[in-house]
């Protein structure tokens, strides 16, 4: 069996996968809204879709908590639109993400794990090969959007050929 540990997630290390929304160091410039009691930071580019897709879908997502080691059998994919987790409440969580082959199937050679904190959200490219949402301390509840156009196409399963194991790194 595949074993693989954890790599640091940066933006430079996820940059294949997708992006990292961080909310404690937002990008770009903000600019004051709300009679000056907020300041927001867009995202441009962040979601990003083929044509003919439908409407925007939001989701909530409540997740169950796993425990470090844990063996993965399956990944997702979405090919025509970016999908975009955003914690509401959570702890750590784990994601998994592997690019496509030439084929369009999972790259495992190049398959990565990284642990996110609670401030950090998650926008997958579309293509990216990944783990379904996984998250570790508690229950968490995520905010996901992604866009839709009602075929198979809107969220594609591999079963792995073999199982791959994520170990939690020595400290």
């Amino acid at each position: 069996m595949k074993t693989i540990t954890l790599s640091k997630l940066t933006q430079e290390t996820f940059s294949g996968f997708g992006r990292v929304i961080d909310t404690t160091d937002p990008e770009g410039h903000g600019f004051s809204v709300n009679e000056g009691r907020a300041e927001r930071f867009n995202y441009p580019q962040l979601f990003n879709h083929n044509d003919g897709m439908g409407d925007p879908n939001l989701s909530i997502y409540k997740i169950t908590p796993s425990n470090l080691p844990v063996t993965i059998e399956r990944l997702e994919r979405h090919p025509n639109s970016s999908q975009i987790f955003l914690p509401i409440v959570s702890g750590h969580y784990l994601i998994c993400v592997a690019p496509p082959d030439l084929s369009g199937l999972p790259d495992v050679s190049m398959i990565m794990a990284f642990i996110v904190p609670p401030e950090i959200g998650i926008s997958y490219h579309p293509q990216t090969w990944h783990l379904p949402l996984m998250v570790l301390e508690s229950p968490g509840t995520f905010a996901m959007m992604m866009w839709n156009d009602g075929t198979n196409n809107d969220c594609v399963l591999h079963n792995l050929e073999k199982p791959i194991r994520i170990l939690q790194n020595e400290q």
